[in-house]
């Protein structure tokens, strides 16, 4: 596990590298997802990562910051060459749904696999399956997703069952129907439980080591300066807040740290 204060550094250094045209707000949004990962990996794994869908980069150069030997696995490496070369780290295109890895077998100690598994459209076991032989015996998969049971979305669901809305608004649904080809992939295909995606480990042959129930979405917009521009709106978060912090299992965000066995 990474220290705290080493964390807030190395993304503080993140931040502060972003151009004035870049990925702030993606940023802003994703900062403490990115904290979080940081904090659950496992200090006895080896420094060979794996990063699967790297873009837009901003946690492959926390990885690169921390001291990673990092690569990466993306639709569209292309997307973002330069900054590859930048910073030394061999992207190669793998759609994981279709086809095979683009590593040779036990190539890695460590596999990042955060907010991809939610985007696939096939069952996800025979993916988990392929990035465990990417592994070396020992190695570690860190996977998180969104939360099934994230209370914010309960709440949605049951105001689209009292105002008699679709579940899937018609903004949502005109986009989906509008996505071709492997832009699918921009919009989730399923949401799983803590249950469900650690049994989806087992049955890839991995151990689970730790289950996480993060809140990393709820912290947005809580900074202090926005209670005087947005008071109530800010209100309603640090209440919606305080409420996962209490009931774990109503976060946003699982996250879960599985290890192929050593034998």
């Amino acid at each position: 596990m990474i220290v705290r204060n080493h964390i807030n550094r190395i993304l503080a250094d993140v931040g502060a590298a972003i151009p004035p045209d870049g990925k702030h707000d993606y940023f802003r949004l994703h900062r403490d997802r990115f904290a979080m990962i940081l904090a659950a990996l496992p200090t006895d794994a080896g420094n060979r990562a794996l990063e699967i869908g790297v873009n837009p980069g901003l946690f492959t150069q926390a990885l690169v910051r921390a001291g990673y030997r990092v690569s990466g696995t993306d639709l569209f490496p292309e997307h973002r060459a330069s900054l590859w070369r930048d910073l030394g780290v061999d992207v190669r295109r793998w759609n994981i749904d279709t086809e095979p890895p683009p590593y040779p077998p036990a190539s890695f100690d460590l596999i990042i696999f955060s907010e991809v598994i939610e985007h696939l459209v096939n069952p996800p076991l025979d993916a988990l399956a392929a990035m465990r032989e990417l592994l070396v015996p020992g190695g570690y998969l860190l996977i998180s997703t969104p939360n099934q049971f994230y209370l914010k979305s309960r709440l949605r669901v049951l105001a689209d069952i009292l105002l008699l809305r679709p579940f899937e608004h018609d903004d949502e649904f005109r986009r989906w129907a509008s996505l071709k080809a492997e832009a699918r992939y921009y919009t989730h295909s399923r949401l799983y439980s803590m249950e469900q995606l650690c049994w989806m480990l087992d049955q890839a042959g991995f151990i689970v080591r730790k289950r996480i129930y993060g809140d990393p979405w709820e912290r947005v917009g809580l900074e202090w300066q926005r209670l005087l521009r947005h008071p109530h709106r800010w209100l309603v978060k640090a209440l919606l807040w305080s409420v996962t912090r209490a009931i774990p299992p109503a976060r946003s965000m699982l996250l879960v740290v599985a290890q192929r066995p050593a034998g």
